[in-house]
């Protein structure tokens, strides 16, 4: 691998010993994938070590200590836990005091403790063509293809690229591997992509299609920023997609010819209101009228203007979330912080909700394996109803529930009525 003087200069410890052994894993994957060269990556979303897995907080706190510290701007993503609120959401204090400590170890390294599956609705938007590392499926197809940011899933290797600012030039970080393989004919009327969870479902039909290929959409309607995050979502949840192109919507490519790349599609596939009804019903194993007992909305994580409609939702009916039932509304603790200021957590919170930070349920002490090293009844969650098909997917494997996807009104009226709808 060519490396510059600058670079060299690093991997025999001008920088330190930190920075030389990063940059020596960073090489080394490279050379695995015959990289020719190392870029400079001017933003990192890192992979916040979660307290139920085994390990990762204590291997965080002892690499702390070595005096690593990020080049460059560099976000964390969700945790095990709310910090704030755990014990009212009934997180062992164990899993809650070994994650808290993981808070003062990503300062140390000059990370902002975002925690968040959502950090460009936090102001970290890198500019379209910029090389950027990061983890979380939702996040990393966002910034590939609704920003044209250049990404790979980055997995454990983002601690290293954000200690030397530096990457492998391979994968959709390269032209060739950015162009789109099938095209996606979307027959809907308007009426039936109107909501974020139809997106959610288009995304998830697709995604069991492509695989880990790159859809090109020809039709997506008016889709809004949360749309196109919930689409993106599904279709790295059903499948492993990491980017996609639906022109004029998304940053790379104004028509489906020039997103081809001048190439043929591998496959055509036609989308019709069969193909979202399919979807709807593989998720959807909760009878109508059969008892639920937890709602969440916020996969991935509600940004302000979501919390303000459910909020004026509670405000406006003057109903209360049935007492059988757990309400989460799922964020990050800057957006929450927003949420308090305007009154939206308040109103929720009188009506029986809670606005979750740092986490979602996925993710949280509820799963299966957490639940019986600690003593908790398995399933915690006996029937949970969505709007999102990522979490609908999740929690079924790991936290053991039925579920049911529904559009975010549905999802609040099952939440005051206490059935699904």
């Amino acid at each position: 691998m060519k490396l510059t003087p600058d670079e060299r200069k690093m991997l025999e410890g001008g920088y330190g010993a930190a920075k030389a052994r990063a940059l020596d894993y960073i090489i080394q994957f490279g050379e695995a994938f015959d990289a020719e060269r190392l870029v400079d990556v001017i933003y990192v979303h890192y992979p916040a070590e979660m307290s139920i897995y085994k390990g990762l907080v204590e291997d965080l706190l002892e690499y702390a200590e070595t005096g690593a510290t990020v080049a460059v701007p560099t976000t964390t993503s969700t945790l095990a836990c709310d910090l704030e609120q755990w014990d009212r959401l009934g997180c062992p204090a164990p899993v809650h005091d070994l994650q808290a400590k993981a808070v003062a170890a990503h300062r140390k390294m000059g990370m902002a403790c975002t925690y968040t599956c959502t950090p460009q609705f936090l102001g970290y938007v890198p500019p379209k063509g910029s090389y950027i590392i990061s983890v979380e499926s939702s996040a990393i197809i966002y910034f590939n293809s609704v920003l044209g940011a250049r990404t790979n899933r980055g997995g454990h290797l983002t601690r290293y690229s954000a200690i030397t600012g530096k990457y492998p030039l391979i994968g959709y970080l390269l032209d060739e591997n950015r162009r789109g393989t099938h095209l996606i004919r979307v027959k809907l009327a308007p009426e039936e992509l109107r909501h974020d969870c139809d997106y959610s479902a288009l995304g998830f039909a697709v995604g069991r299609i492509v695989g880990s290929q790159v859809p090109i959409f020809d039709f997506l309607g008016t889709p809004t920023q949360t749309s196109l995050l919930a689409l993106g979502a599904a279709l790295a949840t059903s499948g492993s997609v990491a980017l996609f192109h639906a022109p004029p919507h998304t940053a790379e490519a104004k028509t489906v010819d020039e997103a081809f790349q001048g190439a043929k599609p591998v496959e055509v596939h036609e989308i019709t209101k069969s193909s979202i009804d399919a979807a709807f019903q593989a998720m959807t194993t909760i009878a109508p009228g059969d008892e639920i007992d937890f709602v969440t909305l916020g996969c991935p994580h509600y940004n302000l203007e979501q919390i303000r409609y459910v909020a004026e939702f509670f405000r406006s009916t003057g109903e209360k979330v049935n007492p059988g039932v757990r309400l989460w509304i799922c964020t990050n603790r800057m957006t929450k912080q927003a949420a308090a200021w305007e009154g939206y957590t308040r109103i929720i919170e009188d009506a029986g909700g809670f606005v979750v930070c740092d986490t979602c349920p996925v993710e949280s002490h509820m799963r299966i394996s957490t639940c019986r090293e600690h003593g908790l009844s398995v399933p915690q969650i006996r029937a949970m109803v969505t709007d999102s098909f990522k979490m609908a997917r999740y929690v079924r494997d790991l936290i053991g529930c039925e579920t049911a996807i529904r559009d975010r009104d549905s999802c609040l009226k099952a939440a005051i009525s206490g059935r699904m709808s």
